[in-house]
């Protein structure tokens, strides 16, 4: 027996075998369409990238067909609704528009004009046609794709609501590419809401259950740009729990993520968890890497202003700058800069007060936004993150 994988492939190359022949006959209704676009995209949740190349395809052969079914197919409700699902999972709108046009669709006009908006990038139609919609009051599948839908226009307004629809998708939809959206897009949302247990959580599930998924690699990357923008980030006593969620991750993930948070923390001011977050660096890298070098760049960056001043400064020294980055290199310079007159200045002001102790003066906050333009660079990649997070394509 031919799987449903192999029958939604073969469908989607076009490959003219007897049963592919069979599943393209255009007299299947369209819910029977989507389904299989449906299990293709399942697939891809789970990794398969035969199935995600065969998308595409696929989406166009549904598209081409849904014009060529007969009107009376549409009186039937789930059609209808099959036909705003495939818009929302990746079909061409023109497709939808021309069936709204001729008046053949037996479903809430506003749906269908609110999910046109959306695909469109008429955000605020969308919005308007949309608010009032209840994903719960549709069949599971429609209503979980609007609740996606809703998330994202409400996401930049209204955080918790959109975590909440959110919950809904993965509630209904587990094991699908719609659960593996929303956790996705969730995970982002309950950071920029600093909840740090719901966003452990659902890293973790994240990992354990997708990814080998296509937009895996992808994910990682915005996870490893974002979660260094994270308050959570930024406290010591929370990091072996970040330790905890980053172990899903392979080992050259954690390395960026990593380095990406210890720089983060420099120009934040916060020296321990810039500390802390290096140090996991040397152990996850090779001692000629590049890795472990900036590493050891940032953490005695991290020392300049403390009690461990010269050992740093000494480190900083012995670093081989032309193996740094342009910005790398600019970094060393200023914390060399910065520690050379800290070691200068402080036993003066420990002489001029006897009031002030040695430990008092030695850890002064370092501000590196205000003695490196490179920082400021910094801060404006990290910022791309914010546009990121807003990222509404599954």
């Amino acid at each position: 027996m031919i799987s449903c994988r192999t029958i939604v492939i073969v469908l989607a190359m076009g490959i003219g075998a007897a049963d592919a022949q069979q599943v393209d006959d255009a007299s299947r209704p369209p819910y029977q369409m989507v389904r299989s676009l449906q299990m293709l995209q399942d697939q891809i949740a789970r990794g398969d990238l035969e199935a995600h190349n065969a998308q595409p395809a696929l989406l166009k052969r549904i598209g081409d067909s849904f014009l060529k079914v007969d009107a009376s197919s549409w009186k039937e409700p789930r059609n209808s609704r099959a036909a705003v699902t495939f818009l929302l999972s990746g079909g061409a709108p023109q497709v939808i528009a021309t069936l709204r046009a001729r008046n053949v669709l037996n479903i809430d006009e506003t749906i269908v004009d609110g999910a046109i908006a959306y695909v469109e990038g008429r955000t605020d139609d969308a919005k308007a046609k949309l608010a009032h919609i209840k994903p719960r009051s549709l069949p599971a599948t429609l209503g979980a794709e609007i609740a996606l839908v809703q998330s994202a226009l409400v996401a930049q307004d209204d955080l918790k609501a959109a975590i909440a629809l959110l919950d809904e998708v993965r509630l209904v939809m587990p094991g699908t590419l719609l659960e593996e959206a929303a956790l996705r897009r969730e995970i982002f949302i309950v950071g920029q809401d600093d909840d740090f247990d719901k966003f452990e959580a659902l890293a973790v599930r994240y990992f354990r259950r997708f990814r080998h998924s296509i937009y895996a690699g992808n994910f990682r990357q915005r996870f490893a740009l974002s979660v260094a923008r994270f308050s959570f980030a930024q406290q010591p006593d929370r990091f072996p729990r970040l330790v905890t969620v980053l172990d899903h991750l392979d080992r050259s993930s954690q390395r960026g993520l990593y380095l990406l948070i210890s720089r983060t923390a420099l120009v934040r001011g916060k020296t321990e968890m810039a500390l802390l977050a290096a140090e996991r660096v040397t152990e996850l890298t090779e001692e000629d890497s590049p890795e472990h070098l900036r590493a050891r760049l940032y953490h005695a960056v991290a020392r300049v202003a403390t009690a461990g001043h010269g050992k740093a400064i000494a480190e900083l020294e012995r670093i081989d700058k032309t193996k740094l980055s342009e910005r790398d290199v600019e970094l060393q310079a200023a914390a060399l800069a910065i520690g050379l007159n800290v070691r200068k200045a402080l036993p003066e002001a420990a002489k001029n007060d006897d009031s002030i102790s040695p430990k008092t003066v030695m850890r002064p906050r370092i501000d590196f936004s205000q003695s490196m333009a490179v920082v400021d660079h910094a801060q404006k990649l990290l910022d791309l993150s914010q546009q990121q997070l807003k990222e509404t394509n599954r």
